[in-house]
This record gives C-alpha cells, structure tokens and sequence, in this order.
C-alpha cells in the first residue's frame, strides 16, 4: 500500500467504509468487522502519506483520481489541512448505545 502512495499512480484514489454499527453489534460473538474512522478519514490518509513522503501525491489520491476514474467532474471546493495535535475520540454516540 505504501508504494502505492509513494507511486503517485492515477489508479488509486480514496475511498471509505463508513457504515457506523451501534456497540452492540460490534461487541456481540458475530460482530460487525472494521473500525469506524469517517470523522478522521483524512487525517488518517494524510498521516500516512507524510510518513510515506508521498503529500505531493495527497491531493490527488483525495480529490481527482477518483472523479477522472468515473468520468465525474473535480470538486472545486477546497480545504486546509492544518497539522497540529488533535485527541481522537474514543467512542461516537450511535443508535441506542
């Protein structure tokens, strides 16, 4: 996965698994796999192409290689990413849990 960040490859975009399951299903003998990570998602990926010295790479990944895969229009929006110390939360309220 790293090198394909470090590639820089217009065949790799972002993508998420963000389908938040209530506590109960995760904590059960048949849980529901993965961790939920949307409310930091890229943080997460950021992070990950700084250590792999690919943020030239980020933007791309992030925002045209997926609408260009699709034939989609590039969002024209913009955001700033600003790196400073930030507490992840443990737990995010969902359902009845």
């Amino acid at each position: 996965l790293l090198n394909a960040i470090r590639s820089g490859s217009n065949k790799f975009f972002l993508g998420t698994d963000s389908a938040a399951h209530p506590k109960d299903a995760k904590e059960s003998s048949c849980g529901c796999a993965g961790v939920f990570t949307a409310h930091a998602a890229l943080e997460f990926y950021v992070q990950a192409f700084e250590e792999a010295g690919a943020l030239e790479h980020f933007e791309n990944f992030c925002s045209k290689n997926g609408p260009n895969f699709y034939g989609l229009p590039i969002n024209e929006n913009k955001i700033k990413l600003v790196k400073k110390k930030q507490q992840i939360v443990k737990e995010i309220p969902f359902g009845n849990n």
